[in-house]
């Protein structure tokens, strides 16, 4: 079933600085994650796609939906999530997306879906539990940044984002664009491209696509194939 698109999370500064006081303190569990992998990269950036589409950041889904595909993730699983396809996906990685999905609409509100929660902690076990949750809400975090570093463009186009504010978005920019560039840079320099092309593409919200065989050497290996069935 297929979602209405929702309107991009933005930040104030108010809020921002709230969350970011958040990160702070689940540094530690936030290594083990990532660095430590607690929790399997294939989970970890589906559940990260999911909340990317939740909180509309075409940036941060498009860039996280490349890290999926290099985690195991196939192009039809990143379409089914798109979709919310549930049918796509076992029991256990439905359950941990649709949780963080939900946490992130509730805006990680103690006590909102608990009855989700208890059948991701029956699936999957607490602490697989408090990871996804981790993982959607720094992802929110995340989300709600890119998504204010757009709208200030946006409001030089004419189309301001509807809640947020020029103050907000100039803060925002200055303390975050700089960083986002650096990203760029690097995933430009991993893709081969221009960074301006990887900025633009990340901000259309194209998904990339799986790598596919080097059709020169397909054509080769069905030319050693045609010879060596010839001798």
């Amino acid at each position: 079933m297929i979602e209405n698109h929702p309107s991009p999370r933005i930040y104030s500064v108010r809020e921002l600085l709230a969350d970011l006081r958040w990160v702070t303190t689940r540094v530690k569990e936030l290594w083990s994650i990532w660095v430590g992998g607690r929790l399997s990269p294939a989970l970890r950036e589906q559940v990260i796609v999911a909340v990317a589409q939740t909180n509309a950041c075409r940036m941060c889904e498009h860039a996280h939906a490349r890290h999926a595909l290099a985690a195991g993730v196939s192009d039809a699983e990143l379409a089914a999530l798109k979709n919310m396809d549930e049918e796509a996906f076992d029991r256990s990685t439905w359950l941990a997306v649709a949780h963080a999905r939900s946490r992130a609409k509730a805006d990680f509100v103690p006590g909102a879906g608990n009855e989700m929660e208890a059948a991701v902690v029956g699936a999957l076990g607490p602490q697989t539990c408090h990871d996804v949750e981790d993982v959607a809400r720094v992802m929110t975090v995340a989300n709600r940044i890119a998504n204010t570093l757009n709208a200030l463009p946006a409001r030089r186009r004419g189309n301001p984002l509807p809640g947020s504010r020029l103050g907000d978005e100039l803060v925002i920019n200055l303390l975050f664009l700089p960083g986002a560039w650096l990203g760029t840079l690097v995933a430009a320099t991993r893709q081969r491209k221009s960074p301006l092309a990887v900025w633009r593409q990340a901000r259309s919200g194209v998904p990339p696509r799986a790598p596919t065989e080097n059709p020169a050497a397909i054509r080769l290996d069905r030319v050693d194939v045609k010879s060596t069935s010839s001798v």
